[in-house]
């Protein structure tokens, strides 16, 4: 009954405080919203990674024998592409990747996934100009500056994100051809981008990259082919063999990006949030900010200890017959109630602002309720066990003020409180890294917290002794 009343004291003097309340729950429930909006997409200037506005204007000449290797660009971006009547020649299918292989490949996401490319042309070029779109550059309508023009200033306009420019004499320049074109001359593709988008156009910029990348690997691959063949063999063994030879059937898998021994593959995340980058950045923010507020609740909570002795406040208790584990046990208690009011509020409130930006009702810390309130439990007797820490190791409130404030920070850096995480290995030493860890888990749809609810009980419990012998040292009459 004591220890209740003790415990009922302190939560009566807690939740009567107006700026402790503002500190508990107002501010890391604003933190954490700002943050989340501010690191997602909405009110950013940028495009979702998705259907990107590229136009794609190819004024390749192509060379001698057919073939066109800026139609690749082409046909790589645009889709039916290959259906708009353009029978030149690209590259022909290597066909070591066919059959399970492939299958694979269709599981991942396509460049017309990611782009919404379309093949920039004079016809374009003319009904932007008409159209009030664009203005009409200083060049004759209709030729390769003029559509250029045009094309670059669309994207300065907005209307594409990147322009992917492949020049008249690229496939001249890049293309090996045995004894008639032997030396790869120097060469490159203009990717002209929209500075006000920048993740997307430093997407646009790397897909062109790695398109020539893969058109020059081939040409490489087939020089360095032939150049072996040349000190190995004679002129006339080698014409001979290659007029049995399908050269560009041959190398064909030296222009496939499917020979590449490293891929980017995207993968969806189980149960997360719909893929809304907003209430992503909201729950890990979010769950940080509240075990870092939790622990400046818990810390000046237990510190009024020491402003009691200071008034004798506590040396009457301690004069009463009344043990002192139960005056501890009662402080304990009302700050353990407090820390779980605060982190339920929290997540609550947190629930409400991400069901905002979904614009529906949305649980954003997963369906399992039954261990997310297991968790809450285990952070907030660990966060009053630091409370009880905090108290035993400094003398008086100044310097608890003070050690405490460096100690919590130093938590909450560790911890990821602050929106950057360091390693693993140093952050599990913070409470803030295991209550966040636990809460992103459970978010994502996954239930093995079991570690993390046993970290947080027995970090808490030794914190708690540690403290409890400590104070109780210094609590004299």
């Amino acid at each position: 009954y004591k220890a209740w009343t003790i415990a009922w004291r302190e939560l009566y003097t807690t939740f009567t405080d107006r700026n402790l309340i503002v500190i508990m729950i107002l501010s890391p429930l604003a933190i954490s919203t700002i943050v989340s909006l501010a690191f997602s997409r909405i009110g950013g200037g940028d495009v979702p990674v998705q259907d990107i506005p590229v136009a794609v204007l190819n004024q390749d000449e192509g060379n001698a024998y057919g073939a066109n290797l800026g139609q690749v660009y082409v046909s790589a971006l645009v889709p039916d592409a290959s259906d708009t009547g353009n029978a030149e020649k690209t590259m022909p299918a290597c066909k070591s990747f066919e059959g399970e292989n492939a299958q694979d490949e269709s599981t991942r996401t396509s460049l017309f996934d990611l782009t919404e490319a379309i093949a920039f042309d004079a016809t374009m070029a003319a009904a932007l100009v008409e159209g009030g779109d664009v203005d009409a550059p200083q060049a004759e309508p209709g030729s390769d500056v003029y559509v250029e023009s045009v094309a670059k200033r669309a994207v300065d306009n907005g209307i594409y994100t990147a322009l992917i420019l492949i020049p008249p004499d690229f496939t001249q320049n890049i293309s090996y051809v045995p004894a008639l074109h032997p030396e790869l001359e120097e060469t490159g593709v203009i990717v002209y981008a929209n500075s006000g988008r920048p993740i997307a156009s430093e997407i646009s910029r790397s897909i062109a990259d790695g398109i020539t990348n893969q058109i020059a690997t081939g040409n490489i691959a087939m020089a360095a082919t032939f150049a072996e063949l040349e000190a190995r063999y004679s002129a006339e063994t080698i014409q001979e063999a290659m007029a049995n030879l399908d050269s560009e059937t041959a190398f064909a898998c030296a222009f496939s990006s499917q020979s590449n021994t490293i891929r980017l593959d995207t993968q969806a995340i189980e149960g997360s949030s719909g893929g809304n980058t907003t209430v992503d950045i909201l729950v890990s923010i979010g769950s940080a900010q509240a075990m870092f507020f939790a622990l400046f609740t818990a810390q000046f909570g237990v510190l009024s200890l020491h402003d009691e002795r200071r008034n004798w406040t506590l040396q009457r208790l301690v004069m009463s017959p009344t043990p002192r584990a139960v005056i501890l046990g009662g402080k304990l208690v009302g700050v353990f109630v407090t820390v779980l009011f605060q982190l339920s509020i929290l997540l609550l409130a947190l629930t409400v602002v991400g069901s905002i930006v979904q614009g529906e009702l949305v649980s954003i810390w997963g369906p399992d309720l039954g261990r997310i309130l297991l968790v809450l439990l285990a952070a907030a007797l660990a966060v009053a066990g630091y409370g009880m820490f905090i108290a035993g190791i400094v003398k008086t409130p100044e310097q608890g003020q003070i050690i405490g404030s460096i100690i919590t920070f130093a938590m909450a850096v560790l911890g990821g409180a602050f929106g950057f995480r360091l390693a693993e290995q140093i952050s599990q030493l913070s409470l803030v890294y295991w209550g966040r860890e636990a809460f992103d888990l459970l978010a994502a749809g996954h239930g093995a917290v079991g570690l993390h609810v046993l970290v947080l009980v027995v970090y808490g419990g030794v914190l708690y002794l540690i403290g409890l012998v400590l104070f109780g040292r210094r609590l004299e009459i």
